[in-house]
């Protein structure tokens, strides 16, 4: 039997004790993070953070940080919670440790759960799904997910020159039109913040350090745009927004962790050197200068 998305993740109960696996190198958590924090849900949902570097043989657990099992990878708590379900061992996961149930396994469902308030459970700090704009959102998500997200792993995973050359091509300019769409407004669908602009923020965040020299993303940084570099600033500045990602993790999972590509073992880089970037560089000046 293999694993279908779940159905709508039911509205918590008293009962209900929901926890979230999550790694901070992974985009789709981040946008599942993303929108739990700004919408300021974050004190009714427990987490257990996967070891940032990825091995051969997937996501790692610490120790004693395995609240339902204490099992020490990823794999291991998918085959306690369905046994006789096929599962790609992935996260974000989120389950219900009263019930010891799995509830989704996908991103955009999760992401939208926690727009809405956990259906409703909970009042939300900002309203990331208003109903007046969700056709445009869904919309919106789709082709980010399709042409941003997921096509940086597809030019960066492509073997063959054509098909990498084509990947990136569509990538750019997916790019291009979001720069021309930014120039006209604050956020995607206009003046209001939504979880379109979540999705992105995911892919923008990790795109410079990490897209353009590893993953050969490599036409353009999105510094070198002027509406994505601002919008990216803007997000970035939002209350709660800097508690969803951590720049240094994330360089350090990409660079030293192995790929798992459609089943296979890929590694992108062998040295597990993590480039300089001008953090760095600063530091290292101030290390290296002479004591007075």
């Amino acid at each position: 039997m293999t694993a279908t998305q779940h159905s709508l993740i039911p509205r918590p109960s008293d009962e209900t004790r929901l926890h979230l696996y999550l790694a901070w190198g992974c985009p789709f958590c981040h946008r599942v993070l993303a929108a739990l924090e700004l919408a300021g849900l974050t004190e009714h949902v427990s987490t257990t953070w996967v070891l940032n570097i990825k091995g051969a043989t997937g996501w790692e657990i610490s120790p004693g940080h395995d609240p339902l099992f204490g099992e020490l990878n990823i794999n291991g708590v998918y085959q306690q919670l369905e046994p006789d379900i096929e599962h790609v061992p992935s996260v974000p996961l989120l389950v219900d440790l009263s019930s010891k149930t799995l509830l989704s396994t996908s991103s955009s469902q999760m992401t939208r759960f926690f727009s809405h308030g956990m259906n409703g459970a909970y009042a939300v700090k900002r309203d990331l799904c208003p109903v007046s704009l969700i056709e445009e959102i869904d919309s919106m998500n789709t082709w980010l997910h399709a042409n941003i997200n997921r096509a940086v792993y597809l030019a960066g995973f492509a073997n063959e020159r054509a098909d990498y050359e084509g990947r990136v091509m569509k990538l750019f300019q997916s790019l291009d039109k979001l720069e021309a769409r930014l120039c006209a407004s604050p956020y995607l669908l206009g003046t209001k913040l939504t979880e379109s602009d979540l999705y992105l923020l995911a892919t923008l965040v990790r795109f410079d350090s990490v897209y353009y020299p590893l993953f050969r993303c490599s036409v353009r940084r999105i510094d070198d745009y002027v509406a994505l570099s601002d919008y990216l600033a803007r997000l970035r500045s939002i209350n709660g927004s800097a508690d969803t990602y951590d720049h240094a993790l994330i360089r350090e999972h990409y660079f030293c962790s192995t790929m798992h590509v459609n089943g296979k073992i890929r590694d992108l880089t062998h040295s597990r050197l993590i480039p300089m970037d001008l953090c760095a560089y600063h530091h290292a000046i101030i290390e290296t200068a002479p004591q007075s």
